[in-house]
């Protein structure tokens, strides 16, 4: 029987592997959940069809084609060998306080890894466990630190350094104020004692005058 109001619409999406199919079948059931739909399979490609009213089927087809740009993106490097991770992808899987996007690129930059933010995505030659691994890590410290007299450019210092070391926050606040990159006010409270892109520098020279020593 046809509800008054309801209509039928289909996309096609297209798939290099067995995968990249499975990716997006799973996903596709975790948040498309609000409609109905089928989804049918064929060597290389996942037909949708949608039945609802019109405007949840436009919505629903938007973020299906956002899920199969996702999954493609995780999966497969460009040209350049760079991944493309959304920043609903990163959000999603940190189960921690929310971070700063661009303190997740300075510390897969520290890393070794190359990354950089481009139109909603974070760009990097890092896997996903990797990229999920050094967010964990950030919102974690950030937690920790959430009832700590810290600025907040001194807590963002912070955090990107225990990513970067994989230490605690207490170490972390021990080596930057030894190396000078933060300092103490009061009795118990902490700040920049530079301007954030000058300790990122410094911070820099020092990591690798490490590595070279």
């Amino acid at each position: 029987m046809k509800i008054r109001g309801f209509i039928k619409r289909s996309i096609c999406i297209d798939v290099k592997s067995e995968e990249e199919m499975i990716e997006v079948l799973e996903r596709l059931s975790e948040r498309l959940g609000y409609i109905n739909f089928k989804a049918e399979t064929r060597p290389g490609q996942i037909r949708i069809v949608f039945y609802g009213p019109k405007d949840i089927i436009r919505n629903a087809m938007t973020e299906a084609y956002e899920i199969a740009n996702t999954v493609k993106g995780i999966l497969y490097p460009d040209a350049k060998g760079l991944f493309s991770y959304s920043i609903k992808e990163i959000v999603s899987i940190i189960r921690g306080v929310a971070i700063p996007l661009n303190l997740l690129v300075y510390s897969l930059r520290f890393k070794g890894y190359e990354a950089h933010l481009e139109g909603g995505y974070v760009k990097t030659d890092a896997r996903l466990e990797d990229v999920r691994d050094i967010a964990s890590i950030i919102s974690d410290a950030y937690e920790e630190m959430k009832f700590m007299k810290m600025t907040p450019m001194c807590k963002r210092l912070v955090a990107l350094y225990t990513s970067i070391r994989d230490t605690s926050i207490y170490d972390a606040i021990a080596d930057l104020e030894e190396a000078n990159l933060i300092k103490k006010i009061g009795e118990d409270s902490y700040t920049l004692a530079l301007e954030f892109n000058q300790a990122l520098s410094k911070l820099e020279i020092l990591l690798r005058e490490e590595e070279d020593s």
